[in-house]
């Protein structure tokens, strides 16, 4: 008769060896299936659960492996992992002063361009704090006045072009170094040569207290002072060479440097002339005084031809300061040229009455010298300009050359 229950011997040790292969499987694998696989799993879960607790109960103890759960999808998680921060998150932000849970932690994908502009932000923060810090409530912002336009000016030098006197000395006090006073614009001109140039005594004084360089340049070598002397500006010639008084001392900052007043005057031009070359030449005759009470070498022979302030004053037909230089500084009326030309020689040429006057004062009359193949371009220089007008003279007065 027939049990149903009732296996054969050849069933029963195929049921057991198959159970035992399926709990090996398990235990050496070490993983334990989510169903996201296979739909099958989901009919024998409950006879996979049973076996497992029957083969844990009859086999010997393995120590287990890790249980890692893989639910079978790819996130693609691996490379944002270390792009991830922590974000703290405080639950009751209000409760100062009481005992607070635990923060929770978020995590939050952070950027490569995030980084660097909170970097940006902290290193401009910095620099904000450290000027503001640095920098006094009521400092006036002097480098917009002293930067450059296209034309090389200052807001110095439209100031002063444009006769702004106030506003010029605004920008003189609020510079913070006398360096600023020397900037030169694109046609060679410092605030100190315009000051000159439109004839503000005022404010050339003002830019010498203030550290202003006399003996700068321009774009042909001359000073501020060359520039008064050639214009005829004593007032201005006076504000660069007058030592400084007593009440200009007291406006002086602590430690400041006393302008040497007056500047070099035996500084040339690119031409070779000095102060005095052109104060005579222009005939400024109190500029001459001026000069020559400062200390100018009334001697002293411009770079070029060699001749001396008389000699140019002859000239150039200057008769005041001819009469200036004769009368009241009695100079050498021997002093010859690079050319060995004299003032006498010169006044021959142009001035019979003034020839006269030098010989009557001491001056040696001698002949102008005859030109020849070998003569030099001063030499031809003097008979083209000399010549001409001396035989002119001839012919008229009866002078005999």
């Amino acid at each position: 008769m027939w049990h149903p229950s009732r296996q054969t011997p050849m069933e029963r040790n195929v049921a057991e060896s198959g159970s035992e292969e399926k709990g090996k499987d398990q235990r050496d694998t070490g993983h334990t299936d989510s169903g996201f696989l296979s739909s099958g799993n989901l009919q024998i879960s409950s006879e996979l659960y049973d076996s497992e607790l029957s083969n844990v109960t009859t086999a010997a103890p393995v120590a287990p492996e890790p249980m890692r759960a893989d639910s079978g999808v790819d996130l693609g998680l691996s490379e944002s992992l270390s792009q991830l921060t922590l974000k703290q998150v405080t639950l009751n932000p209000l409760a100062s002063g009481k005992v607070q849970v635990e923060p929770t932690v978020e995590l939050a994908p952070v950027s490569s361009e995030k980084l660097e502009q909170q970097r940006d932000t902290s290193t401009l923060r910095h620099y904000k704090s450290q000027r503001l810090a640095e920098k006094p409530l009521n400092e006036e912002p002097w480098q917009l006045y002293y930067t450059q336009d296209d034309d090389g000016d200052t807001q110095l030098h439209i100031a002063i072009v444009q006769g702004f006197l106030e506003a010029a000395f605004s920008l003189i006090r609020m510079a913070p170094h006398s360096c600023l006073f020397n900037i030169l614009n694109d046609d060679g001109q410092s605030p100190l040569h315009l000051a000159v140039l439109t004839r503000q005594p005022r404010i050339v004084r003002r830019l010498i207290l203030a550290g202003a360089n006399p003996a700068l340049r321009n774009f042909r070598g001359n000073t501020a002072l060359h520039l008064a002397c050639a214009t005829g500006d004593l007032a201005s010639a006076k504000a660069l060479t007058d030592p400084l008084t007593p009440v200009e001392r007291n406006y002086l900052l602590p430690g400041k440097k006393i302008p040497a007043l007056p500047q070099n005057l035996e500084q040339r031009n690119y031409d070779g002339e000095m102060c005095l070359h052109i104060a005579a030449a222009s005939g400024q005759v109190e500029l001459v005084r001026l000069l020559l009470r400062l200390g100018a070498d009334l001697e002293a022979r411009e770079a070029l031809a060699g001749k001396t302030a008389l000699h140019l004053a002859v000239e150039r037909g200057c008769r005041s300061v001819v009469a200036f230089l004769l009368q009241e500084c009695r100079p050498c009326l021997d002093t010859q040229t690079y050319a060995g030309i004299t003032a006498y020689q010169i006044a021959l040429c142009l001035d019979n009455q003034l020839a006269r006057e030098l010989v009557r004062l001491g001056a040696t009359p001698e002949p102008l010298p005859e030109s020849d193949s070998d003569s030099s371009d001063e030499d031809e220089s003097l008979s083209t300009n000399y010549l001409p007008i001396a035989r002119l003279q001839q012919n008229v007065v009866g002078v005999k050359v």
